[in-house]
């Protein structure tokens, strides 16, 4: 069986940087598993900072100068926020990428926080094969989130339980799985695996994440996120895409007036706090994770996982 290496754990752990220096040591590709992060132009809400796959090197053979090494990565910057998209596309797109790596010759490195998608692939989830009902979507987009949320729980209360509650796309598709006759919640129904995974896990802990996420959204607010959320709206109506989601739909409010830019900032800190907790609870239930301290002894996992590799310094 195929062995690739999975890097999960809540958002603001340093996934990807790791991520990054596994790939280097190791000679791996990068397949990005973030359910934001595949939409083109949202690049500050969703922490996609391209350049943390770039990596400064010496160049012993250019006195005191350095190169950089560009990691290979998949899976982001794919699809406009409009279209519609889910893990059953995910599962599909991210097995081309991680047979395409193993073609090569490389080393696949999944990284991400969105349980659902990591679980789909590590688990070979049997999704149910059900199709985009646009009317059924036409009368969920006059629903409150509360209406849908309540609507969720009598008909999947297993669905309920675990899905991303601030996630309105996520809603509106688990419920039209329900509504066609399935349950969103099979899709956690397992098949043989596909892969031998080394499941490696990031946690600082609550109180340390918290500062992390904290300081993750003022950068945010720094370097423009009310500028990024103004040219989206110009492009797409935020009805019907992922502008719904956290760190947009707050920012959303106060370009509209609905609050105040410091309530806006405190909101999505508060939000992606939560979110943090649930993608936390989701990840511990996996009882194959080995959760890290430090970057060493994640190296040491993979030797030992990689019998060929047992040798390397």
């Amino acid at each position: 069986m195929k062995k690739i290496i999975v890097i999960l754990g809540p958002t603001a752990t340093g996934k990807t940087k790791l991520a990054v220096r596994l790939a280097r040591k190791f000679k791996g590709e990068i397949v990005s598993a973030d359910s934001r992060q595949i939409y083109r132009g949202m690049n500050i809400g969703t922490g996609k900072d391209l350049k943390n796959y770039e990596l400064r090197i010496k160049n012993y053979e250019l006195k005191n100068k350095n190169k950089t090494q560009k990691i290979p990565y998949r899976l982001i910057d794919i699809v406009n926020p409009n279209t519609e998209f889910n893990v059953e596309k995910f599962k599909k797109l991210a097995l081309k990428k991680i047979y395409g790596i193993i073609k090569r010759g490389k080393l696949p490195i999944l990284v991400g926080g969105t349980g659902l998608y990591i679980s789909a692939l590590v688990d070979n989830y049997d999704i149910p094969k059900v199709k985009p009902n646009p009317k059924l979507r036409q009368k969920l987009a006059i629903m409150s989130l509360r209406e849908k949320l309540k609507k969720l729980k009598a008909l999947d209360p297993a669905a309920f339980e675990f899905i991303d509650q601030k996630n309105p796309r996520r809603i509106d598709r688990a419920l039209e799985i329900c509504l066609s006759g399935s349950k969103f919640s099979e899709i956690k129904t397992k098949s043989a695996p596909l892969f031998d995974a080394l499941i490696i896990g990031l946690n600082p802990g609550k109180k340390k994440l918290a500062q992390k996420i904290n300081g993750r959204v003022d950068k945010m607010m720094k370097v423009g996120l009310v500028t990024e959320t103004k040219k989206l709206l110009k492009k797409y109506d935020t009805k019907n895409t992922a502008l719904q989601t956290i760190g947009y739909a707050e920012i959303i409010d106060y370009i509209n007036k609905k609050t105040t830019l410091n309530q806006a900032v405190n909101l999505i800190k508060l939000h992606t706090r939560q979110f943090a907790k649930r993608q936390t609870t989701w990840f511990k239930r996996m009882e194959t994770v080995n959760w890290i301290k430090n970057e060493t002894e994640a190296e040491q996992l993979i030797k030992d996982f990689l019998p060929y590799l047992k040798d390397c310094p």
